[in-house]
């Protein structure tokens, strides 16, 4: 009877060793999983980090790009501005051009 006994109380300390085992690797598993919930909450920490940043790189392309669109229809009104200018500076001076070319010829006529 007592050999039964020991026998029971062999197989109960090998149950309880399992128990243990299996506690162990739950508390094992437990704390993987909490790091894993630890990775995932600084991995959304900065995806909203980098959302952010994407926003305020976006709101400074738009800056941009609104200035970069004056400055070129600044420059392009000052170019028509200059275009205009140089066709009447070129006009003026085939104007001046053929009033020499005139007297050029009535000084010739008279010389004759």
């Amino acid at each position: 009877m007592e050999e039964i006994l020991y026998k029971i109380l062999d197989r109960l300390d090998s149950i309880d060793k399992r128990f243990d085992t299996v506690d162990a690797k739950f508390g094992s598993m437990e704390n993987r999983l909490g790091n894993l919930e630890k990775g995932q909450l600084s991995l959304e920490t900065n995806q909203k980090e980098l959302h952010q940043g994407q926003l305020s790189l976006l709101s400074e392309q738009s800056e941009m790009r609104k200035e970069v669109a004056f400055y070129y229809g600044s420059l392009m009104k000052k170019l028509d501005e200059t275009k205009s200018e140089l066709s009447s500076e070129i006009k003026h001076v085939s104007n001046v051009q053929k009033q020499h070319q005139d007297v050029l010829e009535i000084l010739n006529e008279k010389q004759q």
